[in-house]
């Protein structure tokens, strides 16, 4: 009996996990049934359901529940509590369509991404991207989401132009945009880059962008998805800026 009641405790944690209640899903309705006293509990199982729940407590589980508000969407939510759209969409599978939520509706904010999404992105760089979006808006165009992935490609492309001391869509380290990408393994059905030297400020380097007729293109490109944006300061020319701006694979 004891032990039917440390379970749905521990079931309750796990499922608070965004990145562990997808993978042990099933274990987990596996669990319920035997919490429920359909078949005693065995001491391996318990074992078994103790570890998840260890696993589960850890920094990468963390959540904090947030209450919907009027006129919230999730891009707008992402950018209240400074988090990656993708790992807050991918945190509320139950949102069945992204693009739609409701007023009371509960949105898990994750408070760690996970490893290969970790990337700080700087205020410089959070500034473009909040200029992109607004400049979308204008046109009718959805927002592009902030990849940290991306974000962590274009940090790559800035860096190695400040070392090599170019400026150019093809790196001698990593080729073109789309090799780069495919050798990292970052799916996309298409991508555009922008790139600029010499500009110290993020408003700077916007304005730059917009007032060219292919980088305007490539930023209110009505097929777009996502964004990563990277800079790096020093090197010959003091700033250095990359973005990437691609067309996600659905789900992807």
């Amino acid at each position: 009996m004891q032990e039917n009641k440390v379970l749905p405790n521990i079931i309750r944690k796990i499922k608070t996990s965004y990145l562990l209640y997808p993978i042990f899903n099933m274990k987990i309705n596996l669990l319920l049934n035997k919490a429920k006293g359909e078949q005693p509990m065995k001491k391996r199982t318990i074992t078994i359901a103790l570890l998840i729940y260890l696993l589960a407590s850890g920094p990468a589980a963390a959540t904090t529940e947030y209450k919907v508000e009027k006129a919230d969407t999730l891009w707008k939510i992402a950018d209240k509590f400074n988090k990656d759209l993708n790992d807050i969409i991918n945190s509320n599978s139950h949102i069945k369509n992204p693009d739609l939520i409701y007023p009371g509706q509960t949105v898990l904010i994750p408070e760690q991404t996970g490893k290969r999404s970790i990337q700080k992105i700087a205020e410089g760089e959070r500034t473009i991207w909040k200029l992109a979006n607004e400049e979308r808006k204008q046109k009718g165009l959805k927002p592009l989401v902030m990849d940290s992935i991306l974000t962590g490609a274009a940090k790559q492309k800035s860096k190695d132009m400040m070392k090599f001391e170019y400026v150019s869509h093809n790196s001698p380290t990593y080729g073109n945009p789309t090799k780069m990408l495919r050798n990292q393994e970052i799916s996309f059905l298409t991508v555009k880059e922008n790139i600029g030297a010499g500009y110290r400020s993020a408003d700077e380097m916007f304005s730059a962008w917009m007032n060219s007729s292919i980088h305007r293109a490539n930023i209110l490109d009505k097929r777009a998805t996502n964004i990563g944006v990277g800079y790096v300061k020093g090197g010959l020319h003091g700033h250095y800026w990359t973005i990437f701006i691609v067309e996600k694979n659905e789900g992807g």
